[in-house]
């Protein structure tokens, strides 16, 4: 009898150490930040050119990000292009810490216009092409659920040469990372 109680005291204390695993947080002596990029290909120049930022996991969530406005270009075979401005908001339904990684939902918002204004806090912006300029126009919304290993980079491709990255990067205690994410700097 007193075996068999040992043996249901140890399967009970497996199954919580288990648990403790997966309650969703970030590993010990750990923080885990999602680095993430928006990139397009600059219309002057021709070089690619964005933004990319890194984002501490705060309690599984995440703010929104709203991305600089900017100029795409897109070219015909008679090499008659067409410009737009590009509007691009990330945000993120969930995430939650997995075995080597995290998992992550989340929604990019991508809209092309003629004229885009922006607001964040006290800061307005606005661009717009000219109007004897053919302009692009479309909008993509999308929502995509990744199994990130720490430091590996998924993307997305977009249109007109619009394209996200991201990563999830663990750092240690003084915050020095401990995972590579190979997003360019711009």
């Amino acid at each position: 009898m007193q075996s068999i109680t040992r043996i249901i005291a140890l399967a009970t204390t497996g199954l919580l150490l288990s648990a403790c695993a997966s309650t969703g947080a970030p590993p010990a002596g750990q923080t885990v930040s999602l680095v993430n990029s928006l990139s397009w290909v600059n219309p002057i120049d021709g070089k690619r050119d964005g933004s990319r930022t890194s984002w501490p996991l705060k309690e599984g969530r995440l703010a929104d990000e709203y991305f600089p406005l900017a100029q795409l270009k897109q070219c015909d075979a008679q090499k008659q292009c067409a410009f737009g401005v590009m509007r691009a908001k990330r945000s993120v339904a969930k995430i939650d810490y997995a075995e080597g990684g995290i998992n992550v939902t989340f929604e990019l918002d991508v809209d092309v216009a003629r004229r885009q204004a922006a607001r964040q806090g006290e800061v307005q912006t606005a661009m717009a092409i000219p109007k004897d300029v053919s302009a692009l126009a479309g909008r993509q919304q999308i929502k995509r659920t990744f199994g990130l290993k720490y430091g590996k980079v998924e993307q997305v491709e977009l249109d007109y040469g619009v394209r996200y990255q991201l990563c999830a990067q663990r750092h240690d205690a003084s915050g020095k990372a401990i995972d590579v994410c190979e997003i360019p700097f711009i």
